[in-house]
């Protein structure tokens, strides 16, 4: 009975070179240089992300192309709640063309919060 070591070795000696990459698709994009850690997303900025919250705030920064307010977009996915943020998120989706998005997110994320509040005191008496 052959031990786990020698078939692993004998399985590295019968395996087949790896082929070279398509020289067609390294024309069009330099395949090394892509992140497949989902973590960073602005380089750095996404290096100790740990929560979930940090990574929808870092989607909604990444989706407005705001790498500015980051840390904004990270306290507001962790404060405010997530039906507003989605429903700001998809009114900006909505808006290709407009020529600040992160102003208009926060247009509707006030307008919508706005709208809670006064649902709560309507509520309330």
């Amino acid at each position: 009975m052959d031990s786990v070591k020698d078939i692993l070795s004998q399985l590295k000696i019968n395996t087949p070179p790896k082929k070279e990459k398509n020289d067609s698709q390294q024309e069009l994009f330099d395949v090394n240089q892509l992140q497949t850690n989902p973590q960073k997303i602005f380089g750095d900025k996404g290096k100790y992300v740990s929560t979930e919250y940090q990574r929808y705030g870092l989607r909604i920064a990444r989706e407005l192309d705001d790498k500015a307010r980051l840390t904004m977009y990270i306290k507001w996915a962790k404060t405010k709640p997530r039906a507003i943020l989605e429903t700001a998120l998809r009114f900006v989706s909505d808006y290709p063309n407009a020529q600040n998005k992160s102003k208009l997110f926060m247009w509707k994320v006030k307008q919508l919060d706005n709208e809670r509040q006064e649902t709560k005191q309507k509520d309330s008496k």
